[in-house]
């Protein structure tokens, strides 16, 4: 009996050591602890990252270079999920009305068929691109390099007969001098620079067989990777909700899945949008250049699709690459290509883009050319990608987040209310009703009832569970204290 005894009085000490700890945990001194070393921890390490940066910043690019097959598999798998997806759904109930299919032997078909043609079509648009552009590179290139010293000398030519017609003779001396220094430059250029590249052109080339090895052999891994991601994204998808209800609360595992589902929108919608945008307007580019008879069709074309994939930027980047190729042909045709490409990028954002696109990020354009500036300064083409959405997803938590603590201040949380027009002697009211009228308001109101309303049931449930816990507590110790009783007053009647 005195073990007995013992025994339940551990078990009531533990129990009540539980509690007391579970207490604490739910206490405020808890959250600001480790609110405290979670913060001291980022400041240690932000330290080391200055102090150390360019040793951070190898062992960053070799990490990176190393998972590289993964993250070409990853940005493959993510492109090719929606054909992915479309393709299992059409054909996945077809192979389960049969009775001799079970349903997971209908899911497993639907796979493979599904993996096989979504690799299919992406070899095929890739390779169907190479081997349309890689011929017109290699005759747009010799072509250019044939007539650049004719037309080089066409301009001199042209220089010299103007300033000679010229009435102005010292404007016409600086112009013959900036010519004959242009001259000197690109012969100097030719001299010490291409020439002597040519002794080691054998090691560049090995060197570049080698590199071009290298990366041959991380989009084949790269292709399996995307493989076994487009087949196991809802095993990976679940391994990471468990991951996360495990250790995190109702309410941050909540605002995660919330945080992801609105990142992947984003994304998703701004990516896919942009590919296609930008193949519409490299077919348009095509079909204009072919009747017009304009040189390089397909090479300007591409250009012209691949760089309309950065925002705001893009058409500009490849507009100037493209009109110097069609300048060695002829001037004038570079002239007028110019200005089809303003037409057509008047044409891609006023209808073409917001046709596609809508509004996938909801960034205005002074935050579109921000983000790209600065992302891209960062991290150059990649950033200047994904510099957008990566921003959109920052502005719109942050643009929440401010919402919400004004709502609980009880000040307005619309932008428009803030705005101050006295100094241009405006009346404000007539402002708000165009203003409600574009929907902005309606907008910023939406997205703050909406997050209200998300955490009203989060809140609930936290709450429920915290009860619930605290009273399965309160139970067990009431329980062991009158065993505890009961075990007292029999040994005392013994």
């Amino acid at each position: 009996m005195e073990e007995k005894r013992e025994d339940k009085l551990n078990e009531n000490r533990d129990e009540n050591l539980t509690l007391n700890k579970r207490r604490w945990k739910d206490s405020g001194e808890f959250k600001i602890g480790l609110t405290i070393f979670i913060a001291g921890a980022l400041l240690i390490l932000f330290y080391q990252m200055v102090a150390h940066y360019s040793g951070f910043k190898n062992g960053l690019t070799s990490l990176i270079r190393i998972i590289s097959p993964f993250i070409y598999g990853f940005v493959m798998a993510y492109l090719l999920s929606p054909v992915y997806n479309l393709i299992i759904k059409r054909l996945y109930p077809l192979l389960s009305k049969r009775e001799k299919i079970k349903s997971k032997t209908a899911l497993t078909i639907s796979r493979v068929i599904a993996s096989v043609v979504s690799i299919l079509l992406l070899v095929g648009v890739v390779g169907g691109m190479v081997a349309l552009v890689v011929p017109q590179l290699f005759e747009s290139v010799s072509r250019i390099s044939d007539t650049l010293p004719s037309a080089f000398n066409r301009f001199v030519a042209w220089v010299e007969k103007y300033t000679t017609n010229m009435g102005n003779q010292d404007l016409a001396a600086q112009i013959e001098e900036a010519v004959e220094s242009l001259r000197k430059n690109v012969m100097t250029w030719v001299q010490d620079i291409i020439l002597p590249g040519v002794g080691t052109l054998v090691q560049r080339v090995s060197t570049s067989v080698l590199l071009t090895l290298r990366r041959m052999l991380n989009m084949v891994l790269g292709l399996v990777a995307c493989v076994y991601f487009l087949n196991g994204k809802e095993r990976f998808k679940a391994q990471i909700h468990k991951m996360v209800l495990a250790l995190a609360n109702p309410k941050m595992s909540k605002e995660l899945d919330d945080f992801v589902e609105y990142s992947n929108k984003t994304f998703g919608g701004f990516i896919n949008g942009k590919v296609i945008d930008s193949l519409i307007i490299g077919v348009i580019c095509f079909i204009a250049m072919t009747i017009f008879g304009w040189p390089y069709p397909i090479l300007i074309s591409t250009i012209i699709a691949v760089t309309n994939i950065i925002p705001f930027f893009g058409p500009f980047i490849g507009a100037v690459p493209s009109a110097l190729i069609i300048a060695t042909v002829s001037p004038w045709t570079a002239f007028w290509f110019l200005v089809m490409i303003v037409i057509l990028q008047q044409l891609d954002g006023n209808v073409i883009g917001p046709a596609i696109l809508g509004q996938s990020t909801g960034l205005s354009s002074f935050w579109v050319m921000f983000s790209i500036v600065v992302f891209g300064g960062l991290f150059g083409f990649p950033g200047m990608l994904l510099g957008v959405p990566v921003f959109a997803v920052i502005y719109y938590y942050l643009g929440r987040d401010i919402n919400r603590k004004l709502e609980k201040k009880g000040r307005p949380y619309t932008t428009f209310e803030y705005e101050d027009y006295d100094k241009y002697a405006i009346n404000k009211e007539e402002l708000r009703i165009a203003e409600e009228k574009t929907g902005e308001t309606a907008k910023e109101t939406e997205a703050a009832v909406k997050t209200e309303a998300e955490e009203e049931p989060v809140k609930a449930e936290e709450e429920t569970v915290k009860a619930e816990e605290a009273e399965e507590a309160v139970k067990k110790v009431t329980a062991a204290t009158k065993e505890e009783q009961r075990g007292t007053m029999g040994n005392d009647d013994y």
